[in-house]
C-alpha cells in the first residue's frame, strides 16, 4: 500500500513525502529524504521502511527518541494509517496515499450523556468513589508520570497509566486546546486496528464548556445519535474527561472508549478517571510551563548572542588624530537595539564620523542598523570627497530595501584634521552641537541641511554645510535617547537642557563632557525605565 508522509505541525522539509518502495530516513542531515532542521534532531534520527504489507518505522540510536502516539519507539514497530510521529518539535502523520490530509483523530458531530461530573471541585471529584480505586489510580498515573519533563512522554505516560487503570478500554485519547484548536496529541490503541481514533464533538465540547467529565454507557443506544454517524462510528461506552489548570481553565480533554458492549464504564470509572485528569492536567499544566520557560531562556540566550553580534558592529575603540580627542557611549533599551555611530578613515587623512538611529527597537531595528551601517562605509568608500552623494546612495538603499522599517535619520561628519574643517549633512537627525572656546553653544545644521530621513523619498536632494573647530572646541552626536530620556513625571530630558548643560559645563576635554552629561542624564531619570537607545559621540580639538 502506497503511504503519504505529512507535517502537520512544526519545520521539516519536504512538508509532503510520498513513501515508494525505499526507506526514507528522516533526520537533521540534508542528505536525508526528510530533513528537519533543528538542533535537538539527531543527523541521522529514524527511518520508514514501507513493504507490500505495511510500512514500518525504527529508531535510529537518536538521542531525544520518535514517539508514536505518544509512546517512544524502542525497536521496530509497525504503523498504521493515522499514526501520529513526533520527532522533538515535529510531528507528522502517516496517512495512505489516497486518503485525504485531515487529522488522524477524527471528530463526529452527535452523542447523547448519561451521566456526567463537575470537574472543577477537586471534593466533589473525590467523594463517593472506593477510597481504595480512587489511591490506586493516584498512584499509578503518579508513578506513570513520574518526574519526566518531555512533554510528548507526560502524555503517552499517562495514556499507559489509564489502560493499566481501565482495563476495559480499547482507545485513549488526549486532546489539547492550541490556538483555540483541539489538537490530538497522543493517542494509544489496545489493539492494532486500521481506524483512526474519533471521539464525538458533542461529548468534547460538552466536557471544555462546561467543565464536566461525561459517561455514555453506550453510544450506540444513547438518545439523540444520528444513526448514519453510529455506522461510522465504532464507540459503545465513551468517558470523557476535562483537564484543567489551577484557574479552571480547560487545557483540553482525556478520552477513554471501548467497542466491547460487554465492557461497559459506569460512574465509579467516571469518578475515577476524573481524579486521574487532576493529576494529569497537573503534570501537563507544570511541563507546558517547564518548556515556556526553556522557550524564554533560549530566546534569551539568542538575544544575548544578537547583542553580542551588534556590539561588534561598534567601533572597538576611537580614532587617534594628532590634536584631537574622541570619546563614544552606546545603551541599547533592550537587548538590541537601533542606534549606532561608527568611524571610517577616508583618503586624505580624513575621518568620518557618523550616527544614525533606526525607527523602532528591538531585532528588526537592530538587523536595519548592521545593513545601514554597512551601506553608509560603501559609500563613503565610493565618494570620499562628495558627502552628497554618499547620502543619496544611502537613501536609495534604505528606499529599496522593502524591510519594513519606517526609516532612519543619520548624521555625517567628515573631520579634515589638516584644516580642522567639518563637512556636515543630515537625514532628518538632531542636528550636532557645536562647544565653542567661549562656552557657547551652536547648531549649525538647520532644517534644511537636515533634510528628510532616509527611506522616505528616493530621489531626494541632500545638502551640506561646513564649520571650522578651533583648539579646545567639540562636536556633540546624539541620539534622541538622551533627549527623550524620561523622569518618572513624565518630563523629557530635552535637547534644550543638553544645550544648556554643555553651555555650563567647565570643562573642554570629550570625555569628561560626555560623562557629566550622561550623570545629569541618569539623575534626571531616577531610575525610571528606559525607553530608547541612548548613542553619543563627543570629539574635539585638543586645547592650546
Amino acid at each position: 500500500m502506497p503511504y503519504l508522509l505529512t507535517v502537520v505541525e512544526g519545520p521539516a522539509s519536504p512538508e509532503r513525502c510520498q513513501l515508494g518502495d525505499n526507506e526514507v530516513v528522516i533526520g537533521r542531515e540534508r542528505t536525508c529524504g526528510v530533513m528537519i532542521d533543528f538542533p535537538a534532531v539527531s543527523r541521522r534520527h529514524a527511518r520508514l521502511v514501507p513493504d507490500a504489507e505495511a510500512c514500518w518505522i525504527e529508531d535510529l540510536g537518536s538521542r531525544n527518541g520518535t514517539y508514536v502516539n505518544g509512546s517512544r519507539v524502542d525497536r521496530r514497530l509497525k504503523l498504521k494509517p493515522g499514526d501520529r510521529i513526533v520527532i522533538c518539535e515535529t510531528t507528522f502523520v502517516l496517512q495512505s496515499a489516497d486518503a485525504s490530509a485531515e487529522d488522524s483523530a477524527i471528530a463526529h458531530d452527535g452523542g447523547s450523556v448519561v451521566s456526567s461530573l463537575d470537574a472543577t471541585s477537586t471534593l466533589s471529584v473525590l467523594r463517593g468513589s472506593p477510597a481504595e480505586a480512587r489511591l490506586e489510580a493516584m498512584l499509578r498515573i503518579t508513578q506513570a508520570l513520574g518526574p519526566t519533563l518531555e512533554f510528548q512522554k507526560v502524555l503517552g505516560q499517562m495514556l499507559d497509566g489509564l489502560f493499566d487503570i481501565f482495563p476495559a478500554a480499547d482507545r485513549g485519547l488526549v486532546l489539547l486546546r492550541e490556538r483555540e484548536r483541539l489538537i490530538p496529541r497522543a493517542m494509544k490503541l489496545r489493539r492494532e486496528s486500521s481506524e483512526n481514533v474519533r471521539y464525538s464533538r458533542t461529548i468534547v465540547e460538552k466536557a471544555l464548556a462546561q467543565r464536566q467529565a461525561i459517561l455514555s454507557e453506550d453510544a450506540r443506544q444513547d438518545i439523540g445519535i444520528p444513526s448514519e454517524s453510529l455506522i461510522s462510528l465504532p464507540i459503545r461506552s465513551v468517558m470523557c474527561a476535562p483537564l484543567l489548570a489551577q484557574d479552571s481553565t480547560a487545557l483540553g480533554v482525556i478520552q477513554l472508549d471501548t467497542d466491547d458492549p460487554r465492557r461497559r464504564f459506569n460512574a465509579n470509572d467516571l469518578q475515577i478517571l476524573s481524579t486521574v485528569a487532576i493529576q494529569a492536567s497537573m503534570s501537563i499544566q507544570f511541563t507546558q510551563i517547564h518548556h515556556e520557560r526553556m522557550r524564554h531562556a533560549k530566546l534569551e540566550r539568542e538575544l544575548e548572542l544578537a547583542k553580542q553580534v551588534q556590539h561588534s558592529f561598534l567601533p572597538v575603540e576611537n580614532p587617534e588624530i594628532p590634536g584631537y580627542r574622541f570619546w563614544s557611549h552606546y545603551q541599547s533599551a533592550n537587548q538590541v537595539g537601533g542606534d549606532f555611530y561608527d568611524y571610517l578613515r577616508l583618503p586624505g587623512g580624513h575621518c568620518a564620523v557618523l550616527l544614525g538611529d533606526v525607527a523602532g527597537k528591538g531585532v528588526p531595528a537592530a538587523l536595519m542598523m548592521a545593513k545601514v551601517s554597512a551601506c553608509c562605509k560603501l559609500a563613503l568608500l565610493a565618494n570620499p570627497t562628495d558627502l552628497c552623494k554618499t547620502m543619496a546612495a544611502v537613501n536609495a538603499e534604505v528606499c529599496g530595501s522593502q524591510a519594513g522599517v519606517r526609516f532612519v535619520t543619520l548624521v555625517v561628519c567628515i573631520l579634515d584634521p589638516a584644516t580642522h574643517a567639518i563637512t556636515l549633512a543630515s537625514a532628518g537627525h538632531m542636528s550636532p552641537m557645536v562647544r565653542r572656546r567661549d562656552g557657547s553653544v551652536e547648531e549649525p545644521a538647520d532644517l534644511q541641511v537636515r533634510g528628510i530621513p532616509l527611506g522616505v523619498m528616493p530621489e531626494f536632494a541632500y545638502t551640506t554645510t561646513q564649520i571650522q573647530l578651533h583648539p579646545g572646541e567639540c562636536a556633540v552626536l546624539y541620539s534622541d535617547g538622551l533627549s527623550e530620556a524620561m523622569n518618572s513625571a513624565g518630563e523629557l530630558y530635552s535637547t534644550g537642557r543638553i544645550r544648556r548643560h554643555l553651555e555650563s559645563s567647565e570643562t573642554k576635554e570629550p570625555a569628561d563632557l560626555a560623562k557629566s552629561l550622561l550623570d545629569d542624564i541618569r539623575q534626571h531619570v531616577a531610575g525610571s525605565e528606559q525607553f530608547d537607545d541612548m548613542s553619543l559621540v563627543i570629539f574635539g580639538r585638543v586645547p592650546e
